[in-house]
């Protein structure tokens, strides 16, 4: 077994960062992280950086297809008081 080839397997991102997602999408930087903090897609934390995985995109674009999501997006917050 070769150790760089073992090395390089554990250099690849795990899936793509929430830039290079917003790019794929066409949408902004701030939507990708506004999803989410809210739950909506899940990314995982790797030291300071997230990268989201084809499955949770995959499971993304079936929330939004079934109807089980509301873009909350640019809708107004509680009111409060």
């Amino acid at each position: 077994m070769n150790y760089f080839n073992q090395l390089s397997q554990f250099e690849r991102p795990p899936g793509l960062t929430p830039e290079q997602l917003a790019r794929k999408l066409g949408v902004k930087r701030s939507t990708i992280y506004a999803w989410i903090s809210r739950g909506e897609i899940r990314a995982n934390k790797v030291g300071s950086s997230r990268f989201i995985t084809q499955q949770q995109l995959d499971d993304f674009y079936l929330k939004r297809t079934t109807g089980e999501y509301v873009d909350m997006t640019y809708a107004n917050g509680p009111v409060r008081s």
